[in-house]
């Protein structure tokens, strides 16, 4: 399951951009995460609240932002939360994606 592609997106524009090996190993954290989180919607959705809440204390690290943006995850989609994840890290990271035609 790939929910979570507009995150990775963002996150790998991060990963890419790294000034140093720690940043980058803080990025590959957030891949991890988003990958435990999509893991548990599926397999275990109790599970699914803890792991969104890694996936948000390890975005807020790498980028900042207010924290209201980060609280609101929790009762989201996980469309939702996508969208407002993968806008956050763009934000943080200085970046206005270019989206493609559909």
């Amino acid at each position: 399951m790939n929910t979570m592609r507009r995150s990775r997106a963002a996150a790998e524009h991060g990963l890419r951009r790294s000034p140093d090996e720690h940043t980058h190993l803080e990025w590959v954290g957030l891949f991890q995460a988003l990958r435990a989180y999509e893991e548990a919607l599926s397999t275990d959705p109790v599970a699914a609240g803890d792991r969104l809440a890694r996936v948000r204390d390890i975005a807020a690290n790498l980028v900042g932002g207010d924290a209201d943006v980060w609280d609101g995850f929790s009762g989201a989609t996980p469309e939702a939360v996508d969208q407002a994840l993968a806008d956050a890290l763009w934000r943080g990271l200085g970046v206005r994606p270019v989206l493609a035609a559909s």
